[in-house]
């Protein structure tokens, strides 16, 4: 059995996937080979087209990224953000053209994955594809609580709950953030995501914040009160877990060579 490719790999996608799975060295190889050179990328560089082929995959190394849909009367809706440590593209990874266009929010670095590398993994490794399965289906259900949130909820829970859900996304890859952190989105992208004006933004971030709840700054945001931040956005950390289905993560790929479909 030969590696996909030749390259190393930055620590962040390989921290990714073993989230879901614990690679065997030999896995852990081939995951490793999976990346192209990194690509240093400017704020509003586009990663994607919509009606583009999906050709790359990107794993994000550093900076931010977001995904969005543009209407036909040329309104945009954000869908999604990628952050450090996120391979975009994953959920287009099976369509013949994407939907979406993905796009810088901040300067980065990003290194590109061959969907042709891709289909090599998924014949030689098939417990490194289902960790990348367990990823796509977490980025769905990510954009899923979002939008139940934003369906359900009333303006200063939508924002309660994207706070915390970005801060559970930011400590999952770095342990050492703290109550303030980095959200390089402006009002305008905030009232885009979460389908409320400008202006509703605005005064929803002023009143979270007369009552000592969350502070927004230019380019960051602090949590000032967690525990009923998180109650009045119903939020549950446990929906974002990356724990694996037992019956899908004590299944060894050898064991299963020969096994009846």
């Amino acid at each position: 059995m030969t590696d996909v490719v030749s390259c190393k790999i930055s620590p962040n996608i390989m921290q990714n996937l073993t989230y879901h799975i614990a690679f065997t060295d030999h896995e852990r190889r081939l995951v490793s080979a999976l990346e192209g050179p990194p690509k240093v990328v400017s704020k509003g560089t586009r990663l994607w087209e919509p009606d583009e082929a999906p050709r790359y995959l990107y794993s994000v190394h550093q900076g931010w990224a977001y995904t969005f849909h543009r209407t036909a009367d040329n309104s945009e809706q954000i869908l999604d953000i990628g952050l450090p440590g996120d391979v975009m593209g994953l959920r287009d990874l099976t369509f013949t053209a994407h939907y979406t266009a993905t796009e810088m929010l901040t300067d980065g670095i990003v290194r590109p994955i061959p969907v042709e590398n891709i289909h090599r993994l998924f014949q030689v490794a098939p417990r490194v594809a289902m960790a990348l399965y367990a990823a796509t289906a977490r980025q769905q259900r990510t954009i899923t609580q979002r939008l139940i949130n934003v369906l359900s909820n009333d303006a200063g829970s939508r924002i309660a709950h994207f706070a915390l859900e970005v801060h559970h996304r930011l400590s999952r890859s770095n342990a050492t953030v703290g109550n303030t952190f980095t959200l390089p989105l402006t009002q305008r992208q905030l009232s885009l995501m979460l389908g409320m004006s400008e202006v509703h933004v605005s005064r929803t971030l002023s009143d979270l914040a007369a009552r000592c709840l969350v502070r927004r700054q230019r380019q960051s945001i602090d949590i000032l009160d967690f525990e009923e931040l998180a109650r009045i956005a119903h939020f549950q950390p446990e929906r974002f877990s990356d724990t694996l289905n037992p019956a899908l993560s004590t299944l060894d790929a050898p064991s299963l060579e020969g096994t009846a479909s």
